[in-house]
């Protein structure tokens, strides 16, 4: 990874750009990414689906306005439609858009619902097939596929998204192998962030409803999701 994730190290909190900017244009869009990257954010968050020929794609919602599940439309109707006047991006185009700008990009891989690897070998596939390897941190609820993908490229950066407390994190840990994971907004304290830090591995505040960055300060963790960077950067005084 070509950034450092800890607050430690970094001597400030990292920004990460939720759904690309959606708090300044369509979540997920070109439009998104772009003003993401423009706002200087150390990452740009975004959600990667995969379609029913196996092509990687951006959108959060498993399923379409039409309530089609993505995975069983085609790239060819996919490409054709628009979600508030926005084109669905493909992941290679914006992986070399990313590695051409010189931006980091986590991806959340939107593993439910289809067979168990399919996604993650297509995003493999694209980072070697682009070289963008370096420019990503892989982010899921699924932990074993997180434990997956570090075993056969131990150099590839992940996160692990945790809802709720867990009992012992130095065992969760060791077992998933994360760099980092994504705390729910609310329910984190103190005690599981310093657990997490006495790991090495970095922690993220995501799902944060409300702007709370004077909890992101006490709190010391290392990065925050938020849907404008620009925000955050004042809010945090950076």
């Amino acid at each position: 990874m070509k950034k450092e994730l800890l607050k430690s190290k970094t001597g400030r909190v990292l920004i990460e750009s939720h759904r690309g900017a959606e708090g300044l244009a369509p979540e997920n869009s070109w439009a998104a990414l772009k003003l993401g990257g423009e706002s200087g954010a150390d990452f740009l968050e975004m959600d990667v689906q995969l379609s029913r020929d196996g092509v990687a794609f951006l959108r959060h919602d498993y399923t379409l306005p039409d309530g089609q599940w993505c995975s069983s439309v085609s790239w060819a109707e996919l490409k054709e439609m628009t979600i508030q006047n926005e084109p669905f991006p493909l992941l290679e185009d914006v992986l070399v858009w990313a590695r051409e700008g010189d931006i980091c990009l986590s991806l959340d891989l939107k593993v439910g619902f289809i067979p168990e690897r399919c996604l993650v070998t297509e995003v493999l596939r694209l980072l070697n097939r682009t070289q963008t390897q370096a420019y990503v941190m892989l982010i899921s609820w699924d932990h074993i596929e997180l434990l997956q993908i570090k075993l056969s490229h131990p150099d590839l950066t992940t996160r692990a998204l945790i809802r709720g407390r867990l009992v012992e994190y130095a065992d969760f840990l060791k077992h998933t192998r994360a760099d980092a994971v994504s705390f729910t907004y609310g329910v984190v304290r103190p005690p599981d962030v310093e657990q997490v830090h006495h790991a090495g591995v970095a922690v993220n505040l995501s799902e944060m409803w409300r702007p709370d960055f004077e909890m992101v300060k006490n709190l010391d963790v290392d990065m925050v999701s938020w849907s404008d960077p620009n925000e955050a950067r004042r809010m945090l005084g950076q």
